[in-house]
């Protein structure tokens, strides 16, 4: 039987990081947990600014952003931070896992809509879940709230 949301043991919530996913590339070989595990925490917002070229629209310059959280039990809870380190000229993608849902079936990673369509919208989200290496996080944040 899944746990719901409200009934979940978040861990004691102590702050949320940004971090650019770059800075995940490069300074944690594309791993989330080994930045989670040496910073210690259980929530994090990383930071993707992109200029991307978009039909009928020209040079666009977007802000994705991703809070993977153990402490957050809805989207909108997050996303107010989040969009205010967007700078005013950036379009902000907006998407979140709740990684104290992992196995239950009420996981599922949440994005926000926008109006630049699924497939550029999932293709930025998918390179943040890879780049980080998400699912890896995401178990060890799950693991780490069950325990």
């Amino acid at each position: 039987m899944s746990q719901s949301s409200k009934d979940t043991k978040f861990n004691d919530f102590d702050r949320v990081d940004a971090v650019s996913l770059s800075d995940i590339r490069d300074k944690f070989g594309g791993s989330l947990k080994k930045y989670l595990m040496q910073s210690k925490l259980s929530d994090v917002i990383i930071l993707f600014p992109a200029d991307i070229d978009v039909k009928d629209h020209g040079r666009t310059r977007f802000f994705a952003v991703m809070a993977v959280t153990t402490n957050f039990p809805m989207p909108e809870m997050i996303e107010p931070f989040a969009r205010s380190l967007a700078d005013e000229n950036q379009k902000l993608l907006f998407s979140w896992v709740p990684a104290h849902l992992f196995g239950s079936d009420e996981f599922s990673i949440y994005i926000e809509s926008s109006e630049f369509g699924e497939l550029l919208v999932n293709g930025i989200v998918g390179e943040i879940i890879r780049e980080a290496n998400i699912e890896e996080a995401v178990e060890y944040l799950a693991n780490k709230t069950s325990t």
